[in-house]
């Protein structure tokens, strides 16, 4: 069997355009901060270089074969972000979604893997009144090899809580239906593909572990046998957040809302030992800390920390 390393990332706002760009001047990545900026004609500012590059080292360092990541500016930022600061070392797959603020969903996939590749969207899936179609996408990338299906993957990003137009408490109504419509969505192809392990993936938004789960997301444990990877991978509760908050009084919250789900049938495909939350580091390789305030948040490359899984297929 080969390790296959999956990331879940929620990279932030991740726009990276170079339509400027004079592919024989100097690199892209030696040009200044003020440069960087400049390469694009867009109305979104780039991501900053140096938050491009820290996002990069964590996908390097953890070796990760594919990156389910969410908050993409779109194929072409995704795709500049893979030729330019990854070094031309993935493939990006990118399609647009429903998102009403340009931000999609993408997967990066290691060129040194040996599978052939597909994409689907979800974008027209049908849910019930209200919801109508996903706020963003059930983006769904297949593993084959010589044909034969070998793993599916479903990356998502749930509505959040706010509520601007104060129509949907907390987005409560959406959410629901969002989840159901994923749930859905991995049961037709659990019976289409019974002996085929299928990965959901993404930024929930919300708390879906085991423990406490908040009301949207049981569906996931009462209609199927899906379970959160870093609690099948017995990672200590202190350990297991992807995500700080600070509330208006300045207190902190630690929470995991990203996750990685796979079937109990194939639970023995995990190597606990390689599943863990990567924390940041600096680009001399130093460890960014653990924000204690809000200005050490901001310095992070993403409000999101990522999470990676290792499988044996």
């Amino acid at each position: 069997m080969d390790n296959l390393k999956v990331m879940v990332l929620n990279a932030q706002d991740l726009f990276l355009f170079m339509d400027k760009h004079n592919h024989e001047a100097v690199p892209v990545t030696e040009l200044t901060e003020i440069k960087w900026q400049l390469m694009s004609s867009s109305l979104f500012s780039n991501k900053s270089k140096e938050k491009c590059q820290i996002l990069a080292n964590t996908i390097q360092d953890a070796q990760a074969d594919i990156v389910m990541m969410t908050e993409v500016g779109g194929p072409e930022s995704l795709a500049n972000f893979a030729k330019y600061v990854l070094n031309d070392e993935y493939l990006s797959f990118s399609l647009p979604s429903n998102s009403d603020r340009g931000i999609d969903l993408g997967y990066l996939v290691k060129k040194t893997l040996p599978y052939e590749i597909d994409i689907h969207s979800h974008i027209n899936f049908p849910l019930p009144y209200p919801a109508k179609r996903f706020s963003r996408d059930v983006l769904r990338l297949d593993l084959k090899e010589n044909g034969e299906m070998k793993m599916i993957l479903l990356l998502v990003h749930i509505k959040s809580k706010l509520d601007l137009k104060r129509a949907d408490f907390e987005g409560r109504t959406r959410r629901v239906l969002e989840v159901k419509g994923l749930v859905h969505i991995y049961q037709d192809l659990s019976a289409q593909f019974p002996h085929t392990p299928i990965l959901i993936g993404g930024d929930m938004n919300g708390h879906a572990g085991e423990k406490d789960t908040e009301e949207e997301f049981k569906p996931i444990y009462e209609l199927t046998n899906l379970k959160d990877i870093a609690f099948l991978a017995r990672i200590p509760e202190e350990d297991r957040f992807s995500y700080i908050y600070f509330n208006r009084g300045g207190n902190r919250f630690v929470q995991q809302i990203d996750y990685l789900f796979i079937s109990e049938d194939f639970a023995h495909l995990l190597d606990p030992t390689e599943c863990y939350f990567p924390r940041y580091k600096n680009l001399l390789g130093s460890p960014l800390p653990v924000p204690k305030r809000m200005e050490q948040k901001n310095i992070l490359p993403s409000d999101h920390y990522p999470f990676l899984a290792t499988l044996r297929i």
